[in-house]
This record gives C-alpha cells, structure tokens and sequence, in this order.
C-alpha cells in the first residue's frame, strides 16, 4: 500500500465527485463503479446545497487509523463519511484529506468517505455477494450518511436501505 501522502485521484465529468485511492491495486473499473455510485447517491436526492464529495478507497490499516482518530473505534469497518464539520480529529487538524481549496470552494463541499476495498471483498464473499455490488453498495451508502440519512432507529434503517436499494437497481440495470 503507498503512504496516505501517495495518493491518486480522479475526477467526475461534472467535478461533484473525487475518487482517491492509496492502493496499488485499484482497477480501473473499481474508480468507475465508486465514481458512478456517488454521483448516482446524490443525484438520488432532491437538495440544495454543498454536492461535492471525495470518495477514498484504503486498505484496513488506514481504516482502522482514521476509525480510531475520528470515531473512536480502533477496529477495521467498511464505510466512514465525515461530512466536512466532521473531518477534524481530537486536535482540530484535517489530516485526512486536505482539499487545499479556498474557503469559497469549500463552500460546495459536502464531506468525505472512506471505504476498505479488503474489507468490501471479505463482506462480499461473506454475504454471497460480487464485490462490485458491495463496492457500489458501500459508496452509496457512505452519500447517504453526508446527506443526513442514518440507521440507529428501525424505521430508519428500513428508508436507508431502501433508497440505497433503489440506487443500486439503477446502477446494475435492475
């Protein structure tokens, strides 16, 4: 894996969406699946306000890292999303992912997620699932937190999963 300094990046067309990554391993199909599941999630929304995100896929030891500075949790998960007042750690430092930006483009900014690509193929084969559908699956649902969705309540977790669901059906053509 490089170093969280060594990072690639790409672009969406309509520039809402960044995908960056840290693993030499990272298909190109893999960017263009997360690329196509987050513009999808927030196309998926009727909104006004901040609409452009950064996507990073990691390994499990960088997703432990950045669970354990921002959340607390010192364990490997799938998915984080911090939207933008969320991606300080304790010490006030984004030392996630420095947009550099200006505050005027920042102004756009919606937040950040991080996926664990190992962990998305382990929960993949776990589930009987394609990687791709749980790479897909993930992204949208790391959209849906930053647009303020949540599933700690029932009946929550029932509209959470059913709009991602929906958005997933539209991606694989179902």
């Amino acid at each position: 894996m490089k170093s969280p300094a060594d990072t690639d990046s790409f672009q969406s067309e309509d520039g809402r969406v960044e995908v960056v990554f840290d693993l030499a391993d990272l298909s190109g199909s893999d960017i263009a699946l997360v690329m196509k599941a987050a513009v999808a999630g927030l196309d998926s929304e009727q909104f006004e306000g901040p609409d452009h995100i950064t996507v990073m896929i990691t390994g499990d030891e960088r997703i432990q890292e950045l669970n354990r500075d921002f959340k607390g949790e010192d364990e490997i998960t799938d998915v984080l999303s911090f939207n933008v007042d969320d991606r300080t750690n304790g010490d006030g430092d984004d030392d996630w992912h420095d947009t550099g930006d200006s505050e005027e483009a920042n102004a756009d900014r919606l937040g950040d997620i991080a996926i664990s690509l190992p962990q998305v193929i382990r929960q993949a084969a776990e589930n009987d699932k394609s990687p791709d559908r749980e790479l897909a699956m993930l992204t949208i649902h790391g959209v849906l937190h930053l647009l303020g969705y949540d599933h700690a309540e029932l009946d929550e977790e029932k509209v959470m999963f059913g709009k991602t669901d929906v958005v997933l059906a539209k991606i694989f053509g179902e």
